[in-house]
């Protein structure tokens, strides 16, 4: 009976033991990246990288892609989610198959989304190997997602 009752115990003191162990990170599906909040994967053609502003109130929807002759066309909608008025600003990168950028825009393009709103926007790979976009999306004064252009300037 002794027995019975320290094998009891040390098999639930050895499942409570393995319940408390942390779960390693979340890879996201692209090499290089770590899941986390303000990336949304949910497109395999695309990645929608949010400044942490806006993490949770906006998602990408009703993505589509077309051949244009010998380039790749994205429509690409953002919605809002939440009750709240965004003023905020987009900027699109294409990658190839491999992942690799292909083709940048420096440009930040600034859109209003109303509560609940999805916006729409279409945009085309400047090179025939563009096949999937990342959408950088952030507030104007918010500093999380930096302007390239300005990083390559503090860089030369």
């Amino acid at each position: 009976m002794n027995k019975k009752i320290t094998f009891f115990l040390a098999v639930s003191a050895m499942a409570l033991a393995g319940g408390c162990q942390t779960p390693p990170p979340k890879v996201a599906q692209h090499p290089g990246y770590m899941q986390n909040d303000g990336l949304d994967e949910s497109h395999p053609r695309a990645r929608l990288n949010l400044s942490q502003s806006l993490v949770g109130n906006i998602r990408m929807a009703n993505l589509k892609f077309r051949k244009v002759g010998r380039f790749t066309q994205a429509q690409v909608g953002i919605q809002n989610l939440s009750n709240d008025r965004y003023n905020a600003e987009y900027r699109v990168e294409w990658e190839d198959k491999d992942g690799f950028v292909v083709d940048q825009s420096g440009v930040w393009r600034r859109f209003t989304l109303a509560p609940n709103q999805i916006n729409t926007f279409t945009t085309t790979g400047k090179k025939p190997e563009a096949e999937k976009i990342i959408v950088n999306m952030r507030l104007p004064d918010d500093p999380f997602i930096v302007n390239k252009t300005k990083k390559e300037e503090e860089q030369q």
